[in-house]
């Protein structure tokens, strides 16, 4: 069975919560810092190969465990310009880790493929008696959509619960469904004005292949709408954070204040304004 009724599967705090946990794979990766909720504790410091080229091991995000959760994050797109480089290797490659699954971006299957023998031996040392989440943003949620799969057909973890947030294409048709299928519980948080759930486009015609390229999204898209004055922050995860917290700000609010440092600054995320606000006349009238 297949899951088509977002309203079915998505929780708004889990998307506020998992919001702040893919905000916190870009500190951990630029300061070496990392603030986990309380009751959390790193179990595993993913790393991955991002140049195959010039290959340099780079952090990729975390495991993280409770009592009776487990988080898997994944960072997006920062470092420049190798992730970009990587992020527009669009030719597709079988996708390596379940049979008949279709194709899948080779630039982000790479990366993935570098980290995944190690990560899914870190995770079968772990309780599956307990929920299992994996979530990232902007290119992170690619990496999580390709770990999911990989862990819902092979490991004890059967259900993962994924939360993505403008996460780009990943894959074929013929992966979306085997995605689909496999993986039940899966959200996919898109603001409409996030310019990279748009990539790669659907349909890439020849040169790239003689057949051409086709992309399509996996389930299930949950759309959010936030335009912001600046237009690379309408993919800002502290923006996404900010618009999710909305559907229930005492749990944000007490999430963030017993919780210092784990959520995003939002300060930010104010919205776009047609009207000119200068500090000095914008137009000088003639005399």
């Amino acid at each position: 069975m297949v899951i088509s009724d977002k309203e079915d599967i998505f929780d708004c705090k889990d998307a506020i919560f998992h919001a702040a946990m893919s905000y916190q794979t870009y500190p951990f990766f630029l300061k070496g810092k990392l603030t986990l909720p309380k009751g959390y504790a790193l179990r595993y410091t993913i790393r991955a190969f991002v140049n195959v080229e010039n290959p340099r091991e780079e952090v990729f995000g975390f495991i993280a465990e409770s009592k009776d959760k487990i988080v898997i994050a994944f960072r997006g797109y920062i470092l420049y310009p190798a992730d970009l480089i990587a992020a527009y290797d669009i030719l597709q490659v079988p996708y390596p880790f379940v049979t008949n699954a279709g194709k899948t971006s080779r630039g982000f299957t790479c990366i993935y493929q570098s980290t995944r023998d190690q990560l899914i031996r870190q995770l079968d040392k772990l309780s599956t008696a307990k929920r299992l989440f994996v979530t990232g943003h902007n290119y992170g949620g690619a990496l999580s959509t390709l770990a999911a799969l990989d862990i819902a057909a092979n490991t004890g973890f059967k259900n993962p619960i994924v939360y993505t947030y403008g996460s780009p294409r990943v894959g074929d048709p013929e992966f979306a469904s085997r995605f689909n299928q496999t993986v039940k519980n899966s959200i996919r948080i898109v603001n409409i004005h996030d310019s990279f759930p748009t990539f790669p486009e659907r349909v890439y015609p020849p040169p790239f292949t003689e057949e051409g390229l086709l992309y399509e999204h996996v389930k299930t898209k949950y759309p959010i709408s936030f335009q912001l004055n600046n237009t690379p922050r309408n993919d800002s995860i502290g923006c996404y954070f900010k618009n999710l917290s909305q559907m229930n700000p005492d749990f944000a609010r007490a999430l963030c204040s017993e919780n210092p440092g784990f959520c995003p600054n939002t300060e930010m995320c104010f919205p776009f304004q047609e009207t000119c606000k200068c500090p000095t006349p914008c137009i000088k009238e003639r005399s």
